[in-house]
Formats: C-alpha cells, sequence, structure tokens
C-alpha cells in the first residue's frame, strides 16, 4: 500500500463544473460506483511522491473519456483519512490531462463533500492510501 501524508488546499473553484459535464457523469457513476460530489478536494503533498503510472499501477489506473472539448481524466482508486484515522473515505486520485495543478498537489474525489464530512479546512493534514 502506497500512503502519503499533504496538507488540504484551497482551489480555483472550477473543477465542478467540468464534473458536472454529461460527458463525465455517466463514467463517474459506471466506473467508480458513484457520482462524485461536485468538486475535489485538492491536496498539497508534504513531500515528493513518485507515482509510477505505467508500471506498477497500470493494472488499477482507469480512464474517464472526454470529448473533442474536454480532456480525459486517468484515476486510481483511493481512500483520505484524517491523520488519527478516526474519519476515512474511499474515493479516487484524479489525474486529468488538463490540469492547472502543479505535480505535488493532487485532487480527490468522492461521494461525499469531504470538508464537511471529515471536517477539514485549509492546512489540516490528511493521509490518501493507494492499494499496491
Amino acid at each position: 500500500m502506497l500512503n502519503f501524508i499533504g496538507v488540504v488546499t484551497s482551489g480555483l473553484q472550477k473543477a465542478g463544473k467540468f464534473m458536472q459535464k454529461d460527458v463525465y457523469q455517466q463514467q463517474y457513476q459506471e466506473k467508480l460506483g458513484f457520482i462524485p460530489y461536485n468538486g475535489t478536494l485538492n491536496i498539497k503533498l508534504k513531500s515528493d511522491v513518485e507515482i509510477n503510472l505505467k508500471e506498477k499501477y497500470n493494472e488499477k489506473l482507469k480512464i474517464i473519456n472526454g470529448n473533442e472539448n474536454l480532456g480525459d481524466v486517468y484515476f486510481l482508486e483511493a481512500t483520505i483519512c484524517t491523520i488519527d484515522k478516526s474519519i476515512s473515505e474511499k474515493g479516487a486520485i484524479l489525474f486529468p490531462t488538463k490540469t492547472v495543478h502543479k505535480i505535488d498537489t493532487i485532487e480527490f474525489v468522492a461521494k461525499n463533500r469531504l470538508r464537511e464530512k471529515m471536517n477539514l479546512n485549509d492546512n489540516t493534514q490528511v493521509r490518501v492510501s493507494i492499494d499496491n
């Protein structure tokens, strides 16, 4: 299992409008098993993490197909939890082919609004886990 720690950060408030697009909605339901909350939780990683998507995680990497105007979104199913592990939520780390984020920031989606469900604010530490 790959675990890494990061802090919650505010995003640009743009992911929600893309996640609502019809081309993505049906695929999220089919491939994730749920339609994610309308937005992503941005997590700035505490240290550099290299996820070799093409090798170790290639079999687990899934794709939400875009169209001529909207890019594809790769994702890995993952779990997010509070540092003390008292609250956790299953979801996915998104790897949009079109993004404004640097490599040190990941976008996490889940069925619920994580800031509310897990009582998260900017600078709250969280742990994200990906099964090997």
